[in-house]
């Protein structure tokens, strides 16, 4: 779902220093509500899908301008990360910014890197997996299958979402009164295909004679 690309400097970085940078921007780290693998803002199942489809490549440039000089003899490192973010990037833009500099900023503690972060949106009908185009409702169908539940009970304030199962506080959940019965949603996509998955059951399907 995710294709991250770092840009540093050449030379600026060893080979286990790239290792170690990649390893802070996985989908693990970066899709989790606050970047760590314990979080319970997100259900377990789903953080282990999203992950297996977040790639990260980090490589050096050999000739890079910045700011008139030569980067690699900047005082503070030069960072610039094009993620790729399926399509929910104007959705995850402004967690995914935070996320990505909190994480290089933490890197290389003592010094302010300077992090530009790009992040991109793929056109509905342009995701690819397995041989395959993916559209929101089957990332969704995905999604929904890899749920395992809470490991524990939402706390009080929050509503699970029914179709991702991210555990969202109420004040900022997309709320949806169906039948009686009130649900909340992390975004307008799980809301939306939850009432489609609502309607798809509830009308009784025909056929021809």
């Amino acid at each position: 779902m995710l294709f991250i690309e770092v840009v540093v400097p050449k030379g600026r970085f060893d080979v286990p220093q790239r290792q170690a940078l990649a390893g802070r921007l996985t989908g693990r780290r970066l899709l989790s509500a606050a970047g760590h693998d314990d979080s319970a803002a997100a259900d377990p199942g789903v953080i282990d899908l999203l992950d297996s489809l977040t790639d990260v490549v980090v490589r050096e440039e050999e000739i890079w301008v910045a700011g008139g000089q030569p980067a690699e003899a900047a005082r503070d490192t030069r960072y610039v990360v094009n993620v790729t973010a399926g399509m929910w990037g104007k959705e995850l833009s402004e967690h995914l910014v935070s996320r990505i500099t909190a994480e290089l900023a933490e890197a290389e503690p003592g010094r302010e890197p300077c992090v530009m972060v790009n992040v991109i949106s793929v056109p509905e009908g342009g995701y690819g997996l397995r041989g395959l185009v993916h559209r929101s409702p089957d990332m969704l169908r995905l999604i929904e299958q890899a749920k395992t539940g809470p490991q524990t009970p939402a706390p009080d304030g929050t509503v699970v979402d029914p179709v991702c199962g991210a555990t969202v506080p109420i004040g900022d959940a997309v709320m949806l009164d169906r039948d009686g019965r009130t649900y909340g949603f992390c975004c307008p996509h799980c809301r939306g295909h939850f009432v489609r998955s609502l309607r798809e059951v509830s009308t009784p399907a025909t056929y021809g004679a």
